[in-house]
């Protein structure tokens, strides 16, 4: 497990419980051999996932020392208000959660998501840095692949498929592309300029 999935789970953890004691939350890691190998959850530890949560997440774990010094989530709507933080923690979740019930991996079905591994990074890494794609692209129902360069814009998950938004260089075009249907995907030098007023969340409006 890494050290990022063991943040999830102990972020999780509280948000399930709402308030819980460090007691609990040891308690509840330990019984996980998994996750701890039967090891207890340290003050040490716990003090220091803490600070990195809200280092790498901005999530306060707070505790309210009357009543018995419980933990909780100072800022749910951090997470709640947040789609893409909401849904990137409650995968985790549930993958740590399947993890922990591995001895059901018969009675639990899950769908593979088209080209999330094979291209998903690759444009992830394309869109930090504004730079232009070459693409090898087969449209549903075509008969050929072509390729083109592409701006990439933005990914989006839609029923259980990626998606890519992005400006088709020749004919000038923003185009929406699925992930499933490009065939090789390559990172180029040139570089573009996202429009000023673009949002992903108001063109899928």
């Amino acid at each position: 497990m890494t050290q990022l999935q063991k943040y999830i789970w102990l972020i999780d953890t509280i948000r399930r419980a709402g308030k819980i004691s460090l007691e609990e939350i040891s308690s509840r890691w330990e019984r996980n051999k998994d996750l701890s190998d039967y090891k207890p959850l340290s003050r040490t530890t716990f003090n220091r996932w803490k600070d990195a949560i809200f280092s790498q997440f901005g999530i306060i774990i707070s505790c309210q020392r009357s009543g018995g010094y419980l933990y909780y989530i100072e800022n749910p709507e951090d997470i709640d208000e947040d789609e893409l933080k909401k849904w990137m923690l409650d995968s985790f979740a549930i993958s740590n959660l399947i993890g922990e019930n591995l001895s059901l991996k018969d009675r639990i079905i899950v769908n593979q998501i088209p080209s999330a591994q094979s291209h998903l990074a690759t444009l992830l890494e394309a869109m930090q840095g504004n730079r232009v794609v070459l693409i090898t692209y087969c449209g549903f129902n075509k008969k050929r692949s072509y390729t083109f360069p592409v701006e990439p814009y933005c990914v989006k998950l839609f029923e259980n498929r990626w998606y890519l938004l992005a400006h088709n260089v020749s004919y000038n075009k923003i185009r929406i592309y699925g992930l499933d249907r490009i065939e090789s995907l390559e990172l180029t030098d040139n570089t573009f300029k996202l429009p000023k007023d673009f949002s992903a969340s108001g063109f899928f409006s």
